[in-house]
């Protein structure tokens, strides 16, 4: 039977790196749709997608071998965005979110994992995305970012 080959540190570290520079085009897409009147749905939805993504990947980054084999099982982290900042938070022992920060994520993470920003339906009519707020949890998270490129050197 064929055995698939593991890859090097190296090779993990560019993975987790790719992961983290992908998380933050994420987020600066929805910074641009923003700025020239996109959708605001697709805005939001990207600021999600992209603290998703770049969560993930500060977690491959200081722990590959363990976090690899979970991000894919959607039973385990799936798309939830608090889970994935609090497997962050204590992995790299910082404090918790503060409570702007916190109340953000969570209303977020509601309209993310329900896929209420994705499409279309009767909750827009119901539960209107409008009044979503990010700019304390985005805020951490590009200070986040900033800081582990300059450490990395990137």
């Amino acid at each position: 039977m064929f055995k698939a080959m593991q890859p090097s540190n190296y090779t993990k570290e560019i993975v987790a790196k790719l992961m983290l520079s992908r998380g933050h085009s994420f987020l600066v897409s929805a910074i641009l749709l923003n700025r020239h009147g996109g959708s605001h749905e697709v805005e939001l939805y990207n600021i999600c997608q992209g603290i998703e993504v770049t969560l993930k990947g500060f977690l491959l980054l200081k722990n590959y071998n363990k976090y690899k084999p979970l991000l894919p099982k959607l039973k385990y982290f799936g798309h939830d965005l608090v889970k994935l900042s609090d497997a962050a938070t204590q992995e790299y022992g910082l404090k918790p979110l503060a409570s702007e920060s916190k109340k953000e994520l969570d209303e977020l993470n509601i309209y993310y994992t329900n896929h209420y920003l994705r499409y279309s339906g009767a909750h827009d009519l119901l539960f209107p995305s409008t009044d979503l707020e990010y700019g304390a949890v985005v805020k951490r998270l590009f200070a986040a970012i900033k800081l582990t490129n300059r450490k990395l050197g990137v």
